[in-house]
């Protein structure tokens, strides 16, 4: 996902949401998600490690997340669309919406 909106909730509520469904899926040994400052970063650590950090943005309600950088391992590029898939199905359940 490039870019996605979250309509409630601060950028902290809605780590603690995905982290909690990261668990549920027992996915929390190769995802991680944690906010620094205003930016979202998000990893995946498996046979080396893929970054994606996002800049936060407040809106009127909730805010918005822009992909700023990604770090892609060697490793992960053949399963990429698998990794991506599964995290926009994470980020889809906890209220994100894509955009564009």
């Amino acid at each position: 996902m490039n870019a996605f909106t979250v309509s409630e909730g601060s950028p902290g509520d809605f780590v603690a949401r995905v982290q909690s469904e990261i668990k549920y899926r027992q996915f929390e040994d190769i995802a991680s998600i944690r906010t620094e400052g205003d930016l979202l970063i998000v990893a995946f650590s498996w046979i080396g490690t893929t970054s994606l950090t996002y800049r936060l943005q407040s809106q009127s309600q909730g805010f918005s997340a822009v992909l700023e950088r990604q770090k892609i391992s060697p490793f992960h590029a053949p399963f990429r669309a698998g990794f991506e898939e599964r995290f926009d199905q994470i980020l889809a359940k906890v209220g994100a919406r894509s955009v564009g």
